[in-house]
């Protein structure tokens, strides 16, 4: 139990300390994980905030039977959390605001019992009624930030596809619901290696499940997480660079180009190109008998080669437009009306496609 106002003046003091410069326009994300703003899912050690809310209650109302205190509780817990989480992020936005704030973990699917038996990565029809209880949200937002951090899966990778895909197209379907007439951009976090292991670093299908998957349903770009054990010591600092000099590197350099020369061909520099079919097994991928991607020894990369007709052919087959805002068509050429209600995000077309790199600059404000 905390005072709004101070908890506020605080967030103030955080902004100004960790994001100094009043022009920020990058990746602004909220780390909220203590509690969650919904009453149903404050489970397992996050049911303490709901057990002290139901004493809070018992104190000052006398004479009440347990289901009404835990309804007056959760109200009461319901309209506070709301108010914390909102009026934080707003302060963000009125503090700095060209940058994209958003939650961490923010939509989340909740399908994560990959190892159960017949595992679909559907998420429970619950929990998407609630994320759709939570438009104050969505529409409090700048950007959506949700998460396909994977454990290593005993059984296959085709486990961590479900639970990629659903995730991804869940906070996709969110991007859209907003007051606004573009739907949010959407960026997700990732890590180089596996949740229980993050020094295992995720395999070629692996990557292809993750990072691939979330391209081609429309991401707008991703964030490599990690903790400090991928920098305690040189041996690990050198397995890193390794694999971001290798297969990480190679991967999201062909998944970037391929999503250059998709925007390029189908819309124009002015859209996103996004799967027709959301589960179909097609992704942003350069053709390997067009393009040849070469390693410098300083690790970085260079493409060589161009599109042919057939590769643009099955782009087209395969991937519509989702348009910038300002612009609408099949082909993203038309400028869209003052009333208009198509379009994705607020922000340019070439800042889409860089983020479409490995953001590694986003500001946490925990």
């Amino acid at each position: 139990n905390i005072s709004l106002q101070v908890h506020l003046e605080k967030a103030d003091h955080d902004i100004n300390y960790y994001i100094p410069s009043e022009d920020f326009s990058g990746l602004a994300v909220i780390d909220w994980e203590y509690w969650r703003p919904q009453w149903a899912r404050n489970w397992n050690t996050k049911d303490i905030y709901r057990q002290k809310s139901k004493n809070l209650i018992s104190k000052t109302q006398r004479n009440v039977s347990a289901a009404d205190i835990e309804y007056l509780a959760k109200a009461t817990f319901e309209k506070s959390a709301k108010a914390f989480m909102k009026e934080t992020i707003e302060l963000g936005i009125k503090s700095r605001p060209k940058g994209l704030w958003g939650y961490y973990l923010y939509p989340d699917c909740y399908n994560y019992n990959v190892y159960a038996p017949n595992y679909t990565g559907s998420c429970p029809k619950e929990e998407v009624l609630r994320n759709n209880e939570l438009s104050w949200l969505w529409n409090s937002s700048a950007a959506l930030y949700p998460s396909v951090i994977v454990r290593k899966s005993p059984r296959c990778s085709e486990n961590i596809l479900r639970f990629s895909q659903f995730r991804v197209h869940e906070s996709m379907r969110i991007s859209t619901m907003t007051s606004r007439d573009y739907a949010l951009p959407v960026f997700v976090y990732t890590r180089l290696g596996y949740r229980d292991e993050p020094l295992l670093f995720l395999s070629k299908q692996d990557l292809i499940s993750t990072v691939g998957e979330s391209a081609a349903l429309g991401a707008a770009g991703f964030v490599v997480w990690g903790d400090m054990n991928l920098t305690s010591s040189k041996v690990n600092c050198t397995k890193v660079k390794r694999f971001v000099s290798s297969d990480f590197g190679r991967y999201i350099v062909n998944v970037s180009r391929a999503a250059e020369v998709c925007s390029h061909h189908l819309c124009r520099n002015n859209g996103r190109c996004v799967r027709k079919v959301w589960k179909a097994p097609h992704y942003l991928h350069l053709n390997p008998a067009s393009y040849h991607i070469e390693a410098s020894e300083g690790g970085e990369f260079t493409v060589k080669g161009e599109a042919s007709d057939t590769d643009l052919a099955l782009l087209a087959e395969r991937f519509s437009c989702h348009c910038y805002q300002g612009y609408d068509g099949a082909d993203c050429r038309g400028m869209k009306t003052a009333d208009g209600s198509s379009g994705v995000s607020s922000f340019s077309a070439s800042l889409i496609i860089l983020c479409l790199l490995v953001s590694a600059g986003s500001q946490h404000i925990q």
